[in-house]
């Protein structure tokens, strides 16, 4: 699951009524999302590399279930992360499960996922602070894992976006970073059978 480290994203401090206030209107912005479709494309940077690592795909993220992250390029391989399990799919359709206990970093990393495109600033507060930013239909936030396990290897995590999340980048304390941007975010009430079967096994 290192693959996916790189969506550990979003929260709001609540430090002062300024940072409180400007979350409230991202908040009002992403909560409306209840299943959202996107492609990504994410550059990796690393120390020991000179050339970036570059990975596309899509993902569906539905708040009430989990997220489904398909990489088409270089590989293929697809990631679904509900709250109570990870399950990876590969090219060849094997299957391999994991359950939260087993795999914690990846069911966190689930539940941080839906709360950031949702909006969801109670579910995060115990990992990050954030100084959020609003200009016009624009918006950013700046965040810092609190003292814990993210803070020993990710220094800080931006966010941008309008109604949706269209980027977020993210640096390590090792000094390697992730920029990821989202496109073509689609917002839907309900997610498909087959999104629904993946997600809730039904």
């Amino acid at each position: 699951m290192a693959k996916l480290t790189f969506l550990l994203l979003l929260l709001v401090a609540g430090a002062a009524g300024a940072a409180e206030d400007g979350f409230a209107g991202i908040q009002a912005r992403l909560e409306k999302h209840t299943v959202v479709r996107a492609e990504f494309l994410q550059m990796r940077t690393m120390k020991d590399l000179q050339r970036p690592q570059l990975s596309r795909g899509r993902l569906v993220a539905w708040t009430a279930g989990g997220v489904i992250w398909q990489i088409e390029q270089p590989f293929r391989a697809t990631y679904v992360l509900r709250d109570e399990r990870t399950i990876e799919i590969g090219a060849d359709g094997t299957r391999t499960e994991r359950s939260a206990a087993e795999d914690r970093g990846a069911a966190r990393i689930g539940r941080v996922l839906r709360a950031v495109l949702k909006g969801d600033a109670k579910s995060l507060d115990d990992w990050f602070e954030a100084r959020p930013r609003i200009e016009g239909e624009r918006w950013s936030l700046t965040l810092v894992p609190k003292a814990g396990s993210l803070s020993f290897f990710v220094k800080s995590i931006q966010l941008y976006g309008a109604d949706f999340v269209e980027g977020v980048r993210i640096v390590e304390e090792n000094g390697d970073a992730t920029h990821m941007q989202f496109r073509n975010p689609q917002a839907a009430d309900a997610p498909s059978e087959d999104e629904r079967k993946l997600l809730v096994g039904e």
